[in-house]
């Protein structure tokens, strides 16, 4: 349960208590009190938008007040681990700042709780809050309850196995036929329809679930080409992958129970990575792209030309297939120098033994210089825009 409702008067956590999560106000009020010698200490009073109860997740201590709804109050979750990734994402001196904060407020909290009842006696005491913009408030608390909703959303769209694969042809330049297909994300929302990658993506990424969300595009992919091809050769798969999957193993242990799982042939699945998936660490993601490829899987760098396009990455990484953005690919013929990069991409490319990819091809006018200039295939909205599974079998047919 993401979001908990709570009668007025309801403890939410106990002074003391070790903690799992912090809580965001939804709607409601919430006091954040202790007792004293007798004396019941508001120390504040929050609204929406506001949090509570991070700081024993930050520092695994205990609950250092109680927190109790004022009135019918409904909060948001934020589970132990999302608040702690985001804290590792950050630089190493916001870990430390935060760190320093914590045991500072710890001490001073500690010494005015203590110190109250001895100057205020028994009773109800208020600590006064301290001036803060409401607007300022607001906004930031808006922004938050946006993102954990969205978070929470696409988290649960995952275990509802919302999102699903679409699939774009990739063919052969030369005479236009079908050589294989890229899958695409899409989420299939139930309130929101079909929901495009550029809405999820970057979301995902941020929040640590584009992982799953990669896994389940392949799996479904895998299956639902193999399931499609009746005869005849099948086509290639290309997919893609996160930089994400690059620092450790896991990707590779993952393909290969889908591989399994699936009976798809490791000789036609292609894997997609961009160049910023080898910056962070590049030996890393070499052994990680030397244990994919030695699954039968064959490796390809996407969107080249506009990231980090350092030769130094063909020469160090095993990739087998070259993908030249789209970027490029639409300046041909124009004044300029694209058509000599777009030459020496793809001479580089072929001598290095790489197949080359070109990349979002609208107009039929591309084709010929591409052609001329030795690429092997090509994608794009000219040949077919990315179709769901019931499109499938047509374009296989075709």
């Amino acid at each position: 349960m993401i979001r908990k409702t709570y009668l007025p008067g309801a403890t939410i956590f106990f002074e003391g208590q070790p903690a799992d999560c912090a809580y965001i106000v939804e709607r409601g009020q919430v006091e954040i009190c202790a007792v004293r010698e007798r004396t019941h200490i508001t120390l504040a009073t929050l609204g929406r938008g506001e949090i509570f109860g991070e700081m024993a997740v930050l520092d695994d201590g205990v609950r250092s007040a109680q927190a109790r709804a004022v009135e019918e109050t409904e909060v948001l979750i934020i589970r132990s681990e999302q608040l702690r990734r985001r804290i590792m994402e950050a630089e190493p001196i916001v870990g430390q700042v935060l760190s320093s904060l914590i045991k500072r407020f710890r001490q001073a909290q500690t010494g005015l709780l203590n110190d109250l009842p001895t100057r205020m006696g028994s009773g109800h005491v208020v600590v006064p809050n301290i001036a803060d913009n409401d607007d300022d408030i607001l906004g930031a608390g808006g922004a938050a309850l946006d993102w954990l909703r969205r978070e929470y959303d696409l988290e649960r769209g995952l275990n509802a196995g919302e999102f699903i694969p679409f699939f774009q042809p990739i063919v052969t330049i030369a005479d236009g036929a079908l050589a294989g297909f890229e899958a695409l994300a899409r989420w299939r929302h139930p309130e929101r329809n079909l929901i495009p990658p550029s809405d999820f993506i970057d979301l995902g990424e941020r929040c640590g679930l584009i992982r799953r969300i990669d896994l389940a595009i392949i799996a479904g992919a895998c299956r639902i080409l193999r399931q499609s091809v009746t005869d005849g050769e099948t086509p290639f798969l290309s997919v893609n992958l996160s930089a994400q999957h690059f620092t450790d193993f896991g990707v590779v242990d993952s393909l290969a129970r889908i591989l399994g799982d699936t009976g798809f042939d490791p000789a036609h699945l292609k894997v997609e990575l961009t160049e910023t998936a080898l910056v962070q660490d590049p030996r890393k993601a070499h052994e990680v792209l030397t244990h994919i490829k030695a699954l039968g899987i064959t490796i390809a760098l996407d969107d080249f030309g506009t990231g980090y396009s350092s030769l130094s990455y063909l020469h160090s990484f095993p990739f087998d297939v070259l993908k030249i953005d789209q970027s490029f690919v639409r300046q041909l013929g124009k004044p300029g120098r694209t058509h000599d990069i777009v030459e020496t991409i793809i001479t580089l490319a072929n001598r290095m033994g790489m197949v080359v990819v070109a990349e979002g091809i609208e107009t039929p006018d591309l084709i010929p210089p591409l052609h001329r200039l030795g690429c092997t295939f090509g994608q794009g909205y000219h040949y077919s825009r990315p179709v769901p599974e019931c499109d499938l079998a047509a374009l296989l047919r075709s």
